[in-house]
């Protein structure tokens, strides 16, 4: 999850994700700390994905959801909607995104359904986060509801020349932790759940 606070308008969000096989949590925290990772959080964040009735989002590769993150350390609780385009790249699941926050869940839901959005789906996850001490990464380890343990790592882009770089920064790190390469998936846990 990228710091909501900080983002600027129209940032790209450079995201690369891999399953935990062969590695556990324990590994991978031990690692990050010698790579100057800081643990942050430890939030749940239950994501309720929406389509309209003029597109699909899945068919158009978009996503637009609203997300309740409770952070189970502190006890708070937040919620945004969230847009997402389509995937820009084939190395990464990098994205245009606009985020906002949300007063009320229950009442953006009614707004959405009398726009004529369903609910198609929700994912429910608990992240860890871990930020890096110099490089603007996050670390996120995943539990995902029905899935099991992933790694993200994230940044944003302030443009298009940006992303490559971006992308190759995420991968090094991918490497640097011990991670393969062949781990990687560019499907949203969304679409991991519906088509395995």
């Amino acid at each position: 999850m990228v710091n909501r606070n900080n983002q600027e308008d129209r940032m790209l969000e450079v995201e690369i994700k891999a399953a935990l096989t062969g590695h556990t949590k324990e590994q991978l925290k031990k690692a990050a700390e010698k790579l100057g990772f800081i643990k942050g959080d430890t939030l749940q964040e239950i994501d309720v994905y929406f389509n309209g009735n003029d597109r699909n989002f899945m068919k158009t590769d978009e996503a637009l959801r609203l997300r309740s993150v409770r952070d189970l350390d502190a006890g708070t609780c937040e919620t945004f909607i969230t847009y997402k385009g389509p995937k820009l790249d084939q190395a990464s699941s990098t994205r245009m995104e606009f985020e906002t926050a949300v007063g009320d869940l229950s009442v953006m839901k009614d707004l959405l359904a009398a726009l004529g959005y369903k609910e198609v789906f929700t994912v429910d996850k608990t992240r860890q986060e871990w930020k890096h001490t110099s490089a603007n990464v996050t670390l996120c380890l995943d539990s995902v509801k029905g899935l099991g343990d992933y790694l993200e790592l994230e940044t944003l882009a302030e443009s298009e020349d940006q992303r490559e770089a971006a992308v190759e920064t995420l991968l090094q790190f991918l490497r640097d932790l011990g991670v393969p390469k062949e781990n990687l998936t560019r499907k949203s846990y969304l679409e991991l759940l519906i088509r395995p």
